[in-house]
C-alpha cells in the first residue's frame, strides 16, 4: 500500500492541527483600576471654609446693597381706572405706604389693601423694574339704589354699598325697597330683584318706579304714574307683567282706580280697589266691560 501512495501517512489523531485550549471567562475579565487616594489634610479643610464663608460674605454684601440702595426704591407708580376719584384715593393710599424697595415690596398683602376699597372690585400690580409700580383697576359698576330711611344707597351686583345720595335725580337705576331695611335675607331678596330685571326688557324697566321686596320670595312693583301695586310673585316676572298691562285698562273700568293687583297665584287675579273711592265708584255694566 506504501507503494501506491506515498504521499499519505497516518498522523493518528492529532492529525486536525494542535488541540484547543478553553479558558471560561477570559475574553470578559474586568479591568481593575487602582484608586489613588489623597489624603484630606487640615489646609484643605480651612481652604474649603474659607471659600464657603466668602461665598456667603459676597451674597451678603450683594443683598444689602441691592435693598440699601436707591436704585430699586419705588420712584413712579402708574394707576389705571376710570374713575378719577378712586384714582385720587389709590394714590392717597400708596404715598401713605411708603413703598420703599421694589424688591422687598408684597404685592399681595398691597392688593388685598386696596381691594377693600368699596369701588374696587379687584386690583392687579406688576412691579416694573428698576423703580416702577403699575396698578390696573377693575371697578365696580353701580346696579341699583336702596331705599332706606328718605337715604339712596347705590349697590353693584353683588350688593355692595358704593355711595349714599339724598337724591335719585339723575340716576337712572332701578329702586329696591323692603320694608325690613334690607336687615333680613339681604342677598336672597337681591338674586330675586336680578332674576326679575333681567326677565324684563329695558323699556319694561323704565316703566317701573320701584322694586317692593318685603314680601319673602316675591316681588312687588310701584308705577311713577298711578299708585296701583302690582304683585308678580316669585317667577313669570315678564309675563305677568304684561298681562297686568294690556288688563289695566279693562280691570279699572270694572272696578275703579285700584290699590293693588295679585298675579302671583297661577290662573287667578285677585284686586282691591282704592277704598277711598270704592263706594262712590260706580262700575260699568258687566255687558260694556265684556
Amino acid at each position: 500500500m506504501e507503494s501506491l501512495n506515498p504521499a499519505f501517512k497516518y498522523r493518528g489523531p492529532s492529525g486536525y492541527g494542535e488541540p484547543a485550549q478553553f479558558q471560561r471567562g477570559r475574553e470578559k475579565a474586568p479591568v481593575k483600576r487602582i484608586q489613588r487616594r489623597i489624603p484630606v489634610k487640615f489646609k484643605h479643610i480651612f481652604l474649603f471654609f474659607f471659600l464657603l464663608c466668602g461665598s456667603f460674605y459676597t451674597v451678603m454684601k450683594i443683598y444689602l446693597f441691592l435693598i440699601t440702595g436707591d436704585h430699586f426704591e419705588v420712584k413712579r407708580t402708574r394707576i389705571v381706572c376710570r374713575r378719577e376719584f378712586v384714582r385720587q384715593d389709590i394714590q392717597a393710599l400708596l404715598d401713605a405706604s411708603k413703598l420703599g424697595n421694589l424688591l422687598l415690596l408684597d404685592i399681595s398683602r398691597l392688593q388685598d389693601r386696596l381691594e377693600t376699597h368699596r369701588w374696587i372690585k379687584e386690583a392687579r400690580l406688576r412691579k416694573i423694574f428698576p423703580s416702577s409700580l403699575e396698578v390696573e383697576i377693575q371697578e365696580r359698576e353701580p346696579a341699583a339704589l336702596l331705599g332706606i330711611g328718605g337715604r339712596f344707597i347705590l349697590i353693584d351686583q353683588e350688593g355692595v354699598l358704593l355711595e349714599s345720595l339724598v337724591s335719585r335725580e339723575g340716576v337712572n337705576l332701578p329702586l329696591l325697597i323692603d320694608s325690613s331695611q334690607f336687615h333680613e335675607r339681604y342677598q336672597q331678596k337681591l338674586a330675586l330683584a336680578w332674576e326679575c330685571l333681567a326677565s324684563l326688557t329695558p323699556g319694561e324697566a323704565a316703566g317701573l318706579d320701584a322694586l317692593d321686596l318685603s314680601r319673602t320670595g316675591s316681588i312687588s312693583v310701584l308705577f311713577p304714574d298711578h299708585s296701583t301695586r302690582l304683585v308678580l310673585g316669585g317667577d313669570h316676572f315678564a309675563e305677568n307683567l304684561r298681562y297686568y298691562l294690556s288688563s289695566r285698562e279693562g280691570l279699572e273700568r270694572l272696578a275703579g282706580p285700584l290699590e293693588y293687583v295679585d298675579l302671583s297665584f297661577q290662573d287667578r287675579v285677585y284686586f282691591k280697589p282704592l277704598p277711598a273711592l270704592a263706594e262712590a265708584f260706580h262700575p260699568t255694566p258687566i255687558q260694556e266691560v265684556k
